[in-house]
């Protein structure tokens, strides 16, 4: 049995290499896409929760209709665990505003906590 050449070796080399970029590439990319993707989604919240903490006028606010808004389209739109963890704390900060126009100190201090918890939250 005959080893090969060099050069057959090296081919042989470089075509394992391109059959594993091939392979893991897609899910790499869709991996970091869901990254991004998340990200941007903990963002839209803990800044629109964030400008909605000294609000006098919550339910009437552009703001917290926005919020609203993109937590149900994101809900229908998760694709990933860690797509419907951000939505659930998104769906907890909905409930604590509930039908209230301006929030109390404990109000507060749970959104408060529920932002730290999104920024702390791997995507």
């Amino acid at each position: 049995m005959e080893t090969g050449s060099l050069a057959e070796w090296v081919e042989g080399l470089g075509e394992l290499l391109a059959v594993s970029v091939a392979l893991f590439l897609p899910y790499y990319q869709q991996r970091k896409n869901n990254r991004e993707r998340n990200q941007r989604a903990k963002q839209v919240i803990v800044s629109t929760t964030t400008s909605l903490l000294n609000q006098s006028q919550i339910q009437s606010a552009i703001t917290f209709e926005e919020l609203q808004k993109f937590i149900s389209i994101y809900a229908v739109l998760s694709t990933n665990s860690k797509t419907i963890e951000i939505i659930d704390i998104g769906d907890e900060i909905l409930e604590i505003i509930g039908d209230q126009n301006q929030l109390n100190d404990l109000q507060k201090g749970q959104l408060q906590q529920l932002i730290a918890k999104l920024k702390n939250l791997k995507s």
